[in-house]
């Protein structure tokens, strides 16, 4: 019953992808153009002050032999200084559409609205736009599909003093602006991981395949975000990471067990600023998360009978 120590670790080995440069580089290419674009319909912000980077589970090491998508930020990080005495009523009026609070904020529906638009004309396709990103399907040579998340560089200042770097987003689904603390996010995860010595993002891979691989064959395990696994694990203690035979195949059940019995009221996402519980996008419910625990349980115990193959292999 359960895992053989040659599928573990397969399957919680850092992968890395041959297209997904190639796809990085082909769209970041075309939103500088799309910024630029927009950068004339709504001339106050410079498009040489936008960044654009990836995020993700490609910058962060923990995508798996399944293809993932690509999640690419277009972020600006400030905005142009203007004259009010210059300015004419129609120019008021588009200040007025885009921003907020002009020392503070930027209306980023406007910009991620206006950003589709550019994205679908320049490559002469039809995206979509989800509760907070744009969506670019694959087409032609792009092998991914990608996830875009227009943003504003925003400073967090906390209660105890200091400040955080985050991203102010539109969640559309609330009409809303919110924060998204993805950089302490990408932080803390590299953080755990060396203080595991590297287990805890082969934990990540490792149930993230098997998420794919029963969506694939037997559907034993209900689909879950790959972002809610990774915060799942992030809450298991780093004594959990380690075992004394050091295989990964003890490390996995050790970590399940606990999770099995764990309480997960205070659990928390990565970035260790919200609770991981909540109705908002960007968090879970704690059913399903415990519907997940036992479902990856099941899926363990069956295994022999379920799987025909290892794992997919590299393309």
């Amino acid at each position: 019953m359960g895992f053989s120590e040659e599928f573990v670790k397969k399957a919680s080995e850092e992968v890395t992808s041959l297209s997904m440069q190639a796809d990085y580089n082909y769209m970041k290419k075309n939103l500088r153009q799309a910024v630029a674009n927009v950068s004339r319909l709504a001339p106050y912000f410079d498009p040489n002050d936008v960044v654009i980077y990836l995020q993700g589970c490609y910058a962060c090491k923990t995508n798996t032999r399944f293809q993932s998508k690509l999640e690419m930020i277009v972020e600006i990080t400030k905005t142009r200084e203007y004259d009010y005495a210059t300015m004419t009523r129609s120019d008021m009026k588009m200040r007025d559409n885009f921003f907020i609070d002009f020392d503070h904020y930027f209306d980023v529906k406007h910009f991620k609205d206006l950003l589709a638009d550019e994205i679908s004309r320049i490559l002469r396709i039809e995206v979509s736009t989800s509760t907070t990103t744009i969506l670019v399907p694959a087409f032609g040579d792009l092998q991914h599909s990608i996830d875009i998340f227009p943003c504003f560089k925003y400073k967090y200042f906390r209660p105890e003093g200091g400040s955080i770097r985050s991203k102010l987003v539109y969640d559309q689904n609330l009409d809303e602006h919110f924060l998204m603390f993805t950089n302490l996010h990408a932080v803390n995860g590299n953080l755990k991981d060396t203080m595991t010595q590297g287990n805890f993002k082969r934990m990540v891979r490792l149930m993230k395949n098997l998420v794919a691989i029963s969506a694939r064959e037997d559907n034993i395990i209900h689909f879950v975000r790959g972002y809610y696994v990774e915060c799942l694990l992030y809450n298991v203690p780093n004594e959990m990471y380690f075992t004394t035979d050091g295989k990964l195949s003890s490390i996995f059940l050790k970590i399940v067990n606990w999770l099995n019995f764990a309480n997960l009221d205070e659990f928390v996402c990565q970035n260790q600023i919200w609770s991981l519980w909540g109705n908002a996008d960007g968090f879970w419910n704690q059913n399903s998360a415990r519907q997940f625990i036992n479902d990856v349980i099941e899926f363990y115990e069956a295994f022999p009978e379920k799987r025909t193959e290892i794992i997919k292999e590299d393309e």
